[in-house]
């Protein structure tokens, strides 16, 4: 197995433990989170439900976090959704935007301290 995969299977495992983390303590109401498995990263994603319903009306990425290799660290950027297009851009998320650590850059997106990604 290739290092990439083992980076890619480490940051899939941590995602979906973020996710169910994340669900366990939230009402449908607010929203379900999930991730989609992206080339040395992941995607994360806000699933939204309306009030009356179990199933999701739509979705929204919420953050992205992948491997850069030229730089041997983890980087974190929030998504900067555009309505009108249907586009998404990404910024660096400003208070930690890159690190060796992936526990620091998962605990910052699992609790959401400054109210970016899940709000």
């Amino acid at each position: 197995m290739a290092v990439v995969d083992l980076i890619q299977r480490q940051i899939e495992r941590r995602a979906e433990l973020v996710c169910q983390n994340r669900n366990q303590s939230l009402p449908i109401e607010m929203g379900k989170s999930g991730f989609e498995s992206i080339e040395q990263g992941v995607h994360f994603v806000q699933h939204h439900y309306k009030l009356d319903s179990t199933r999701c009306d739509y979705s929204s990425l919420v953050a992205k976090l992948v491997w850069q290799q030229t730089d041997n660290q983890w980087a974190l950027y929030v998504a900067d959704n555009d309505d009108d297009a249907g586009s998404v851009q990404w910024r660096p998320y400003p208070y930690l935007s890159k690190s060796s650590d992936l526990t620091a850059l998962i605990r910052e997106v699992e609790k959401d301290p400054k109210s970016i990604f899940w709000s």
